[in-house]
């Protein structure tokens, strides 16, 4: 007796084939890239480097940008049971990655491609810190050569600038001749100070302001000037003032010294320390007020600096900010300090007197010179001096100390 089979049931019973069929290849490339990625563990050789030529041409497309469905066949390539694969996928991500950035540098030395164009991690960001002009191309160009993984794992995530690593250089212990570590230190304070508000940090701070530390001010005068000039705006802490008056000093930021002077002297309890420095930055940069902030300050007998001489009959050298005022009094006036009685006087290349060398041993000495000083001041009240602050003849000729 024949059987007869219902249509409806062969057509489930084909289906069902197809569908475990095709569950049966689920571990088979998806795509044409991952069938790439597959031949690189290929028995012939010339299989596994057309595969590999392949994919490193299709890996940066034409219109810019590198391919990531590339990237991603690749990637899937890293986790294949097979050791010569594995290798090879991150051969090639490395090379995608290189050839892609090499082609950015280009864009980057061209300066009609627009900075926002260029896609290098960190570029965007620095660019806003230091600007786009060829001078900071330059150098950022050497930033990638040195510090490439850095920059990809600071800025290349999905959020770039958002992510912030600690400090990779202990500011006290990097060489000053070592621009670029140190360009990347302070970028990376920067974005880490702009995107979270953290406190002072006095390791750097003391690094900078000390003249035997920090990066050396003559190596990328332009580019650390940028630089500095950023991070000291983000400065807030009042007992760093005086540092980063320093600070802006060491490194030409003469207008954000200039800014600093100002906040001090709106600040008249600030500490004795602080504002000799602030009267010596406005007498060295000539600041238009600054005769009327020394003659403020001509009666503030708090002691800023105390120095310990050697010799024969060492000493204990006090400064008075009332000594510093009257010195500036005297230097805006064209008349050597010496003249009035401070002989310990020494020259400094940035503030044209050192603050420490400024002061007296005893009270009778201080007396006697201030004495001397408020008649010369007292004199030349009413008389335009002629001469300009850092013209003046006494303060060349003063010997380096």
């Amino acid at each position: 007796m024949p059987v007869s089979f219902d249509n409806r049931w062969i057509t489930v019973f084909l289906i069902c084939c197809i569908v475990s069929q095709d569950s049966l290849r689920g571990d088979e490339p998806s795509s044409y890239f991952d069938q790439l990625v597959q031949q690189l563990e290929h028995p012939r050789f010339y299989q596994r480097v057309s595969a590999s030529e392949e994919l490193l041409r299709s890996g940066v497309q034409n219109s810019g940008g590198i391919n990531p469905k590339v990237m991603s066949a690749l990637r899937c390539g890293l986790q294949h049971d097979s050791l010569e694969l594995r290798v090879a996928a991150q051969r090639l991500i490395h090379e995608i990655e290189f050839r892609y950035q090499d082609e950015q540098l280009e864009f980057l030395l061209n300066v009609r491609v627009a900075a926002g164009r260029i896609d290098l991690p960190g570029w965007l960001v620095f660019s806003e810190i230091i600007g786009g002009d060829m001078v900071a191309r330059r150098f950022f160009k050497q930033l990638v050569h040195r510090h490439a993984g850095t920059l990809r794992e600071c800025f290349g995530g999905d959020n770039p600038g958002l992510m912030t690593t600690p400090l990779r250089f202990d500011p006290w212990k990097l060489p000053s001749e070592n621009d670029l570590d140190w360009a990347l230190l302070l970028f990376l304070e920067i974005n880490r100070l702009a995107n979270h508000r953290q406190p002072c940090n006095w390791r750097l701070i003391t690094a900078l302001s000390n003249s035997a530390m920090g990066p050396d001010p003559e190596r990328r005068p332009v580019v650390f000037k940028r630089l500095i000039e950023s991070w000291l705006g983000q400065q807030s802490d009042s007992d760093a003032i005086r540092d980063c008056l320093l600070i802006s000093m060491r490194y030409g930021c003469y207008s954000t010294a200039i800014e600093l002077c100002e906040r001090v002297w709106a600040n008249q309890p600030s500490s004795p320390a602080t504002q000799v420095t602030a009267l010596l930055v406005g007498n060295a940069l000539g600041a238009v007020d600054i005769q009327s902030q020394a003659t403020k300050r001509i009666a503030d007998d708090r002691t800023a600096v105390v120095w310990q001489t050697l010799g024969f009959k060492p000493a204990r050298i006090r400064t008075q900010v009332a000594d510093v005022a009257r010195v500036v009094l005297l230097h805006q006036n064209g008349i050597d300090p010496r003249s009035a009685g401070f002989h310990d006087l020494k020259a400094d290349r940035r503030l044209i007197f050192r603050d420490h060398s400024l002061g007296f041993s005893d009270q009778k000495s201080r007396e006697k010179s201030w004495g001397i000083c408020d008649k010369l001041i007292a004199k030349d009240a009413n008389v335009v001096s002629t001469a300009k602050p850092f013209d003046t003849p006494s303060v060349l000729r003063v010997e380096q100390d």
